[in-house]
């Protein structure tokens, strides 16, 4: 085993921040979670940012991978080496981390440690009320910053609006130091979204086209924050260098988070649409099938994507021509075919892109640009969730208000 090349306690970086951390800058090795309550140390396996196999006491893959989110004490070690376990964690790792927290947040996951009495009594008290919490607490990190991409830095205090929804601004930020929200303007008021911070980027991949576009979200600075303003004129060209079929995915992975977002809006202000959408559509993906390996481009007709939820079917995007269906194979996004099915109108027809020519464009991009585009498929994931969460607080609200059957 070499030497660790992060390392540290857990009450300084979280199991879900040390994930982000490893992930976005493609580390390959074994993290260590070692806690005094255990007798051999938890550990996660990394291949090029990608999580692949966990073991932690008893429990091994993806319950082993959720167990360590219980592991609040102790330290944790990180070695780049080479990774000998077989793969059977196919989720990305943004969805795990939500996933972690958010059953970490309702009891599911067993606390590893000295859980106290006022805890205890808590836990208890919720018991009977508790619902799953929207996902705004949930903190979006990013790479380490190439300073090379940094003409400049700006500086805003808590509270202090950033950049605000519908205006216009070619420009793009990482962020240095603090954190920031990221919120929509909805009928019911301001929704928070999610939280960015140390890595994470502000702005959109439609900035560095030569059309842009009006900004689709307010950033609000939710503690002092450092901004680094990154090179535009460099990230520009970059852009420009592209071949217009990656220009097409770029725009069509963007669609995707404005789509998924406005439905995690709706599902908040409790629309049912997936029901009558789907009336005369034909299922051409079905979730949790492991046969789709590739991806395909939208050339005619309309698409949606649905999760099946313990609750019902979940819509979160209506797709057209030009976005892409399938599993995007370089990038963590997530969706159809794990997570979602996809159904399809009858004109629906699709072309299939040359995915190693994509493959190779997208490994041939600087850290920076690549980084750019992992944080729009890490949002995604971040809003999907938010619409679940906000389906399952709906549903519990119903549950909760209807009249309980009176005992003859």
């Amino acid at each position: 085993m070499g030497a660790p090349v992060l390392s540290g306690s857990l009450d300084f970086l979280a199991l879900g921040d040390l994930i982000q951390v490893i992930g976005p800058n493609g580390g390959t090795g074994v993290l260590r979670i070692i806690s005094q309550y255990a007798s051999e140390p938890g550990l996660l396996y990394f291949v090029k940012g990608n999580i692949i196999n966990a073991k932690a006491r008893d429990k091994t893959g993806l319950k082993a991978a959720y167990a360590l989110f219980g592991w609040l004490e102790g330290t944790f070690e990180f070695v780049e080496e080479e990774v000998e376990v077989p793969k059977i964690i196919s989720e990305n790792r943004m969805a795990i981390i939500l996933d972690g927290n958010r059953m970490l947040d309702d009891g599911q996951i067993e606390k590893l440690g000295p859980i106290s009495f006022e805890e205890q009594m808590a836990a208890a008290a919720d018991e009977a009320t508790s619902y799953d919490k929207p996902v705004s607490h949930t903190v979006i990190k990013g790479p380490l910053v190439d300073y090379m991409y940094v003409v400049s830095e700006d500086a805003f205090s808590e509270g202090q609006t950033i950049v605000e929804e519908n205006t216009h601004g070619s420009w793009n930020w990482t962020v240095l130091e603090g954190l920031v929200d990221i919120v929509k303007e909805t009928s019911k008021g301001p929704l928070k979204l999610y939280r960015m911070g140390d890595g994470a980027f502000l702005g959109s991949l439609d900035a560095l086209s030569f059309k842009g576009g009006p900004r689709n979200a307010t950033a609000v600075a939710a503690s002092d924050v450092q901004l680094g303003v990154l090179d535009t004129q460099r990230l520009t060209s970059e852009y420009a260098a592209l071949s217009p079929a990656f220009r097409k995915l770029l725009k069509s992975l963007e669609n995707r988070l404005r789509e998924v977002t406005e439905h995690a809006i709706g599902a908040r202000q409790n629309a049912h649409e997936a029901k009558e959408l789907l009336k005369n559509a034909k299922l051409v993906i079905r979730q949790s099938s492991s046969e789709l390996r590739n991806f395909f481009t939208i050339v005619e007709g309309g698409a949606f994507v649905v999760q099946h939820t313990d609750i019902g079917q979940l819509l979160l995007a209506k797709l057209g021509p030009g976005d892409f269906v399938g599993k995007i194979p370089f990038l963590d996004i997530g969706h159809e075919p794990l997570t979602a099915s996809v159904f399809a109108t009858s004109t629906f027809k699709v072309d299939k892109p040359d995915i190693t020519r994509l493959k190779e464009e997208y490994e041939g991009l600087s850290g920076m640009f690549r980084g750019l585009i992992d944080n729009v498929s890490t949002s995604v994931m971040v809003a999907t969730r938010l619409a679940y969460d906000f389906q399952r607080r709906n549903a519990a609200d119903r549950t909760r208000k209807q009249p309980k059957s009176k005992k003859k």
